[in-house]
């Protein structure tokens, strides 16, 4: 028994020793091009270019002179309002649709309730980007090119089937019996939704709120397609107007970069204790 006891001891020193190294080593993988960018950007485009791993000797702020560029048309400010207007709305919708559609889904019995599932998760195996042809035909004949809602509404359709399984999952696992005792007091499926589940549903939830935000931060194709006018394009389409003929200001580029990456930090280091809570209560099976 001693001798059992002291070899999983034994085995499991041995795993950690060798798992954790390997960790390490990720992490400073997956965190040294955030360091190498703040730091970049605080730099000349000529140091950049021919010392481009080389700390700073100076700190060079002229980059973050973004109001030298609106003479050039690069309106990086707007690109930012867009971004923030695109990005949150897509996220109100997502969310409250994906909601009501996750709720009726695990809590609610009509026909073909299996069969929706089954085709939501066939929809998760449909790479978005070979729709782009069809899709920027369907916006154009909308005439919604160079309009929020030409990239609010793919966003939502391409970002719903993936979050309506996760929260369908997760409110599976809620007891029947307080949403029995709220249709008692007089509230209907609805009404139970909002004043009894939703509350004690905030992690999960945040954790489809935050994974969203980042996807449609990022997302570049469809904004670069849809959003051609230059008061149209969001922040990632808008740092191509760096990148000249002959050249690219690499110092104005790598700083409007940074300006790209702080909400996603931001939002990460504050709700992700949220996601991983989210992403663990949708594993479990109810």
């Amino acid at each position: 028994m001693i001798f059992s006891r002291n070899k999983k001891a034994f085995g499991s020193i041995f795993t950690n020793s060798i798992i954790q190294p390997i960790l390490i080593i990720w992490a400073i993988f997956q965190i040294y091009p955030l360091i190498w960018l703040f730091y970049s950007s605080l730099k000349p485009s000529v140091d950049i270019s021919q010392k481009i791993f080389n700390l700073p000797t100076s700190l060079y702020f002229e980059n973050y002179n973004f109001s030298a560029f609106n003479e050039r048309g690069i309106t990086l400010g707007l690109y930012f309002k867009n971004s923030v207007i695109v990005t949150f709305v897509t996220l109100i919708i997502l969310v409250l649709v994906s909601m009501l559609a996750a709720y009726s889904i695990a809590k609610i019995r009509f026909p073909g309730k299996n069969a929706l599932l089954i085709i939501l998760i066939g929809m998760l195996g449909i790479p978005i980007h070979a729709l782009i042809v069809p899709l920027y035909y369907f916006i154009a004949k909308m005439g919604l090119l160079n309009n929020y809602f030409g990239l609010i509404l793919p966003y939502v359709a391409f970002n719903a089937p993936f979050s309506i399984i996760l929260l369908q999952t997760y409110f599976r696992q809620f007891p029947d019996e307080l949403i029995e005792a709220a249709k008692i007091d007089g509230c209907n499926n609805i009404s139970a939704f909002f004043r009894v589940v939703m509350p004690v549903s905030l992690g999960a939830i945040s954790s489809v709120l935050i994974i969203n935000f980042i996807s449609i931060w990022n997302e570049f194709l469809f904004s670069l397609v849809i959003m051609k006018n230059n008061s149209a394009k969001t922040i990632n389409v808008g740092l191509m107007a760096f990148r000249g003929q002959y050249q690219t200001e690499w110092g104005p580029l790598l700083a409007a970069l940074v300006v790209v990456v702080i909400p996603t930090i931001i939002f990460y280091f504050i709700f992700h204790r949220n996601i991983l809570k989210g992403i663990a209560s949708g594993a479990i099976k109810g």
